[in-house]
């Protein structure tokens, strides 16, 4: 099965050789790249983004450890710190010790005493030797201790302001991707709201018959008043009321025609 399968790899590149030539991985790395972007494309964006948000999340354990590394380092440079203080005062006693066995050696005095108890020139001299063997071997370890403080100062100085930058961008990723899921509820919704579909059909059959029952009502309306009145015969007769109202008015503006103001006064009377 293997070697059907090698053979068959064979032949697809030799194939492949005998079309491209030597365009065959350019033709073969770009059709890789239009799979690969299209399988990345149809991956929805929710799930991206939920990914996205626990790889953010998995810088977190990283910080904490350099956050208890740099505590530890604090500690080792607080210790280094105490130390060159109490040798810096060692030096410092030491200093004036060794001064005063050298001034007393210089005085020229056969016997010294310290404490209480009396010392040869000799015995003062060797002291003083390995006093000062002591003092100048202490100073080099206080020089070297000093400059191993500083570098590590510096070092913990770069860890702080690489873990505050860690840290800054873990938030800034935070916040992008809070706005970048809000924008894609927002292009949810949009989605959403163009996927509504109103089936106005039944709307334009009910409009549809309340039109034809307002027509038929209409007809049934004027063939009754066309039954009510002759179309053959102009009416001619006028109603008494009407004539009545008609007459009167013209007898009372007639005789009130060329009359004064004193005889219209009279017969309003």
């Amino acid at each position: 099965m293997l070697k059907k399968s090698l053979y068959g790899g064979g032949a697809v590149i030799v194939l492949l050789l005998l079309l491209f030539g030597r365009s065959t991985f350019s033709y073969v790395s770009t059709a890789f790249s239009r799979a690969r972007d299209s399988v990345r494309s149809s991956v929805p964006v929710g799930f991206e983004l939920d990914r996205a948000r626990k790889e953010v999340d998995r810088i977190t354990p990283e910080v904490r450890n350099n956050m208890h590394l740099i505590a530890q380092e604090e500690v080792k440079v607080e210790q280094l710190q105490k130390q060159i203080t109490t040798l810096d005062e060692k030096l410092s006693q030491n200093h004036r010790d060794i001064l005063r066995l050298k001034a007393d050696l210089e005085s020229g005095s056969g016997n010294l005493i310290y404490g209480g108890t009396t010392y040869t020139t000799s015995e003062v001299k060797r002291d003083l030797v390995n006093r000062f063997d002591e003092y100048t071997t202490d100073q080099e370890t206080l020089k070297n201790l000093s400059k191993l403080l500083s570098t590590r100062n510096d070092t913990l100085r770069v860890a702080r302001d690489r873990l505050a930058e860690m840290q800054a961008t873990q938030r800034k990723m935070q916040v992008q991707l809070d706005n970048l899921e809000a924008r894609n509820r927002m292009v949810q919704v949009a989605q959403n709201a163009s996927e509504f579909i109103f089936d106005e059909s039944q709307l334009a059959t009910a409009r549809d018959l309340v039109s034809t029952i307002d027509s038929r009502l209409r007809a049934d309306e004027k063939l009754l008043n066309a039954e009510t009145r002759s179309l053959d015969r102009i009416p001619v007769d006028q109603d008494d009321e009407q004539t009545d109202i008609l007459d009167r008015i013209s007898r009372h503006f007639d005789g009130l025609e060329g009359a004064t103001v004193e005889q219209i006064a009279e017969l309003a009377r």
